[in-house]
């Protein structure tokens, strides 16, 4: 008798450990519910028009300022997109360093900006040297480092002077640049 009752459980069970399973794999093959709440969209937070900051120094001397034509602020990622800027870098009393580009990109903490398109940077002229123009579509700036960076194809031109690479590195302190790979160029030495 009790083999019987357990022959006519077992389809039973079977039965329910088949519908268990399909429940299982059905739940663990659906995608996640989308969050509706908006947190995930790559969407503005806020938006300014022709704007521009600037970093004072401890002596309250201006280190450099930022302007550009529109800045989109993003809070999934804190990240700022800006349209045309212009970045203007001062250090004592050499020429100021000013960068330009068709847009750029500022990290969440501000450490890091990079500008696209139409990269150029202008180191002014003084008494000693001739302005120096670089040229390149990409271009990273790391401010409190004072580095400054591509893997980009860059030219760089000084009076006469011509210069052209893939790749640069330019440490601003030390007003040293380091031209990659494929180098080269031509030197229009002073008399």
């Amino acid at each position: 008798m009790r083999r019987d009752r357990a022959s006519q459980l077992f389809p039973l069970l079977l039965m329910l450990a088949l519908a268990a399973g399909s429940l299982w794999l059905e739940r663990a093959i659906q995608p996640p519910e989308r969050d509706k709440s908006g947190k995930t969209r790559h969407d503005p937070d806020f938006i300014a028009e022709d704007f521009g900051i600037t970093k004072m120094s401890a002596s309250g001397a201006p280190e450099y300022s930022l302007s550009a034509e529109r800045m989109l602020h993003y809070p999934d990622d804190e990240t700022t997109d800006i349209v045309a800027p212009r970045l203007v870098q001062r250090h004592d009393n050499a020429a100021p360093i000013v960068i330009r580009a068709d847009r750029g990109r500022i990290s969440r903490n501000g450490d890091e900006a990079s500008f696209f398109g139409n990269v150029i940077v202008v180191r002014g002229a003084n008494a000693e040297r001739s302005e120096l123009r670089m040229q390149t579509e990409y271009l990273e700036i790391i401010p409190e480092r004072d580095l400054a960076r591509t893997d980009k194809p860059v030219i760089i031109t000084e009076g006469t002077s011509r210069l052209a690479g893939v790749g640069m590195e330019i440490n601003n302190k030390t007003r040293q640049f380091a031209l990659l790979s494929q180098v080269r160029g031509t030197f229009d030495v002073a008399k």
